[in-house]
């Protein structure tokens, strides 16, 4: 599919994308988010947060250090709407719709970047990585929440299940479009296993890229430096 068929399809799914989240990961989401967000630090002023859909990363980031400037950014325009007239009101929060791999921003403009769920979603990965590594400051560092596909043992047959069944079901039901989430499962089975990703981060240009495994290593927090 091509990136403007993946732009069409988060717009189409964009005023239900949250709820729908929270659903198909059985609550999961809230549990993984929290971990995520351990890793923001005071000290983060700027902080770029990509691929943020509706603005609720951007926001609970904000949340957590409220010191901080937090810029948001997507390729849809649908999820960006929603994510400005959600926080309208709130001056530290900017939202604007942003190629990942192409980004629009100064070298060393950030102390931090944030992806939730959606470096999977990246066409040219290994090029988006390294312009994260361009707007990132010195002594900066990278933060990703993404899925890990497993396969093996009953946990995988149970998890193999839950994505060509249960979730374009639970999503189709919700947002009408049960093929975007057929779609989005399948981001989840073709995204590169962990230490491919690894390997793709420090090709990169990070460094000290480690990793923090979540119930029962259905996800991951990735973390890298630029030192």
């Amino acid at each position: 599919m091509n990136k403007d068929k993946v732009r069409e399809l988060f717009d189409s799914i964009s005023g239900k994308y949250d709820i729908t989240n929270s659903i198909i990961s059985l609550g999961l989401e809230s549990i993984w988010r929290r971990q995520f967000l351990r890793k923001i630090n005071s000290s983060d002023n700027r902080i770029l947060d990509i691929c943020c859909g509706t603005g609720t990363s951007t926001y609970q980031i904000w949340l957590k250090n409220r010191n901080a400037m937090v810029t948001g950014i997507d390729f849809s325009d649908g999820m960006i709407d929603i994510a400005k007239s959600k926080y309208r009101e709130n001056i530290n929060l900017l939202f604007y719709s942003s190629d990942a791999s192409n980004l629009d921003f100064a070298d060393n403009a950030f102390d931090c970047i944030t992806i939730v769920f959606g470096i999977r979603n990246i066409f040219k990965r290994e090029k988006a990585l390294k312009e994260f590594y361009r707007v990132i400051k010195k002594s900066g560092r990278i933060i990703i929440l993404e899925f890990n596909y497993i396969e093996k043992g009953f946990f995988g047959y149970l998890f193999k299940f839950y994505l060509s069944r249960i979730m374009p079901f639970v999503g189709g039901f919700i947002t009408g479009d049960r093929w975007a989430y057929r779609y989005l499962a399948g981001t989840i089975k073709e995204f590169p296993e962990l230490k491919k990703f690894k390997r793709l981060m420090e090709n990169a240009g990070w460094e000290s890229v480690q990793h923090l495994p979540l119930t029962m290593n259905i996800c991951n927090v990735y973390t890298g430096y630029k030192i």
